[in-house]
């Protein structure tokens, strides 16, 4: 149903508050509202984005109903389009109207001789997801397959220190880096570069250090590769998602009701940006006792993300993984592995 033009008008004056987060522009200068109806009590806006996919829809969709919420619209539906090139090419003259810039394109990169890119992600920290990262590669390369580790977490890179392994990459004759090799796994984190970093560091950013790991590494042929993402929703994990070619999401969380709550955010992330998630790798699921074997569940199960997502692994609290991460792999855990590492490798 349409508006009557003074509501219509009121409606557009407060959605000229909210801006682009990444442009910094009124999305109504922006002409990216492409109208407003009312269906029934719900206020259904249309959105058109620059960017197919764009991971900041998000950000726009919770800034508009907070603008308007206040006004007494309590049930508004967001539905996004896109520009075309046209429409574009008009958005980049108002900006430069404006003495804006549009944000430098994301350059994707290809898969290079890799079969499978998985993201291990969680948008709550704590959960052990560098830990479950550094399993999932000791599981996968002694069930023969050629594995690699790109540690993503720029300000607090791990995977180094969890293999208790000192190095610091090299660059060789094609000016690639070569990744640390352990134990036929092959590694590079932000941690090995200290040495390189005049030779390989092209800025400050947090984007531009992840995308370089992976783009000048010399991987070589692997089955897989893990990525192991830092927690959030912010530039780590934005990057990735666009600029890698991930082919699935492993989601590790705990039993405890937050991390499920935070376990969601994540699920919204991927669906931003059309990454599909594999399945559910519950870390700290149990405890086993050192004396009688008896298992005990950690209190608080994954029900509400069990009931969309498989759970490929249900992985025990065990404080030798702090000490020593290949013996803290022992056969019920190497099994728990086994399932989420042939979904890996499988594809539909």
């Amino acid at each position: 149903m349409s508006l009557e033009k003074k509501e219509s008008d009121r409606i557009y004056s407060l959605l000229d508050k909210v801006k682009d987060p990444e442009i910094g522009v009124s999305i109504i200068k922006l002409k990216m509202v492409d109208g407003v109806e009312m269906d029934g009590d719900t206020l259904k806006i249309n959105i058109k984005l620059t960017v197919p996919g764009c991971p900041l829809s998000a950000t726009i969709e919770k800034d508009v109903k907070g603008i308007l919420k206040p006004e007494g619209y309590n049930n508004v539906e967001l539905e996004f389009g896109y520009m075309t090139k046209e429409e574009l090419d008009n958005v980049k003259k108002s900006i430069r109207g404006n003495n804006q810039k549009l944000p430098a394109p994301i350059e994707r990169y290809d898969k290079k001789q890799i079969k499978n890119i998985i993201a291990v992600y969680s948008a709550k920290g704590g959960v052990g997801k560098s830990s479950v990262v550094a399993m999932l590669a000791i599981a996968a390369t002694k069930l023969g397959y050629k594995t690699g580790i790109l540690d993503c977490d720029i300000s607090g890179p791990s995977i180094q220190t969890i293999f208790n392994e000192k190095y610091r990459a090299t660059l060789d004759k094609n000016d690639r880096l070569s990744p640390l090799l352990h134990n036929k796994i092959k590694m590079m984190s932000v941690e090995m570069l200290t040495d390189a970093e005049a030779l390989i560091w092209r800025g400050p950013l947090v984007s531009s250090a992840i995308k370089q790991m992976y783009s000048d590494t010399d991987w070589g042929d692997l089955d897989i590769l893990f990525l192991d993402l830092p927690p959030g929703t912010s530039d780590g994990p934005l990057t990735v998602f666009q600029a890698i070619p991930v082919d699935k999401i492993l989601l590790v969380t705990t039993p405890q009701n937050l991390s499920q709550v935070v376990g969601r955010k994540t699920v919204l992330m991927s669906e931003i940006l059309k990454v599909p998630i594999l399945g559910i790798i519950e870390n700290m699921s149990y405890i086993r006792c050192d004396h009688c074997g008896e298992k005990t569940d950690m209190p608080g199960a994954s029900e509400k993300l069990l009931k969309k997502f498989p759970i490929l692994a249900r992985l025990g609290f065990k404080k030798e993984i702090g000490l020593d991460i290949e013996k803290g792999i022992d056969a019920d855990t190497f099994n728990e592995l086994n399932g989420a590492i042939n979904a890996t490798v499988h594809k539909d």
